[in-house]
């Protein structure tokens, strides 16, 4: 396959069918865009940039848009159909990573399960992966998930991305360039705004995400959760019954280091009530100490830390995060294999777990 044997496909506007829209292509053939989630394909990899989360209200960088309805924060930002139907492919395992470039965590709040999603460049619910500023390093283990991720994918969609040169661009060229040596099926984009892969894509798509995700989920038969009525609460917090004790989770299949163990652990429980004392487990952080200071406004624990602006000083800087609720749903499901935030050990805990996380926390404090 050379760069040249591409598709282009236009939404016809008010068209409810793949059949009738617009679309040309050029030998050798591939399969339709349906037929690339079904038994016959492994799950794909999605990348997805600012333009997912535009019809939420969010702004991008190339047309930035003021946040009005969402009360100036994107905090508050609830998912789209866009965000809602990759959630139902990830749960229906057509899909093997989402790679999201935004921090706004918003396929977790359509019911994304978090150990699909490799936020390579910082979220704002999850204290222990900051936002990466654009000079800034990529946490060394999504980097290695990235890097795994390109080596096996054989097809990326890439989504609402202007694929302007950022590292984490790979995993959309590389299986682009194998395309045209016959070895992978490619890149398919999707968005309105031109790219530097269009040439080079397999599928390239000029429509709104949202309507393209609309067309996908009635070709698959997709289960596509309803859009929220209020704001995502997960399975484990129950409902308000039990009070504030909703946010402790016992015997976790975890280590007092936030590390999965085989089997659960009757000793490990995450306490993020109000006041509660954390330990980031993870991150460029990671050993920093701190508390929850109540929850927001969607209920997620609010985390507050001391940390260290800049490698190797032990000057410490008051910095705080949400814990996104969906972090909460990974612990009691023991999806992922470590953990944000834990609780420091008790002081009789001399198991190998604790006097690690210990380690962490006096290296942390000594600016190592």
């Amino acid at each position: 396959m050379t760069p040249r044997s591409r598709r282009r496909w236009r939404t016809s506007r008010g068209s409810s069918r793949w059949q009738t829209a617009r679309w040309r292509r050029s030998p050798p053939f591939t399969p339709p865009f349906t037929l690339l989630f079904t038994p016959l394909f492994t799950p794909q990899v999605f990348y997805a940039g600012a333009g997912l989360s535009t019809a939420a209200g969010i702004g991008d960088y190339a047309s930035v848009k003021p946040l009005v309805q969402l009360g100036g924060s994107p905090m508050l930002a609830q998912p789209t159909l866009g965000h809602r139907v990759l959630a139902a492919l990830g749960n229906a395992g057509h899909l093997h990573r989402l790679v999201q470039q935004n921090h706004d965590g918003l396929p977790q709040k359509a019911g994304m399960p978090q150990q699909l999603v490799n936020e390579i460049h910082g979220a704002i619910h999850d204290p222990s992966n900051p936002v990466v500023p654009m000079s800034g390093n990529l946490r060394s283990d999504l980097f290695a998930d990235l890097l795994d991720c390109e080596a096996r994918a054989d097809l990326t969609i890439a989504v609402g991305t202007s694929l302007c040169g950022m590292n984490s661009d790979r995993v959309v060229a590389t299986p682009a360039a194998k395309a045209a040596r016959g070895q992978a099926l490619g890149a398919v984009v999707v968005g309105l705004q031109r790219t530097v892969m269009d040439e080079r894509a397999t599928l390239r798509i000029f429509a709104t995400i949202d309507r393209v995700c609309e067309l996908l989920a009635e070709a698959m038969d997709l289960e596509v959760p309803p859009a929220p009525a209020g704001f995502f609460r997960p399975a484990v917090l129950g409902d308000d019954a039990a009070g504030d004790d909703k946010y402790v989770l016992c015997g976790l299949r975890f280590d007092a280091r936030g590390r999965r163990c085989k089997e659960p652990n009757w000793a490990t429980a995450l306490d993020v009530r109000d006041g509660a004392q954390l330990v980031l487990a993870a991150g460029p952080h990671a050993g920093a100490r701190g508390e929850v200071d109540g929850t927001d406004r969607e209920g997620a624990p609010k985390c507050r830390f001391k940390v260290r602006l800049k490698k190797g000083t032990t000057a410490l800087h008051p910095w705080s995060a949400p814990l996104g609720l969906w972090h909460l749903q990974a612990a009691a499901d023991a999806t992922v294999a470590q953990l944000p935030v834990v609780n420091p050990p008790a002081d009789d805990d001399t198991s190998e777990a604790a006097e690690a996380l210990r380690a962490l926390e006096a290296a942390y404090a000594a600016g190592e």
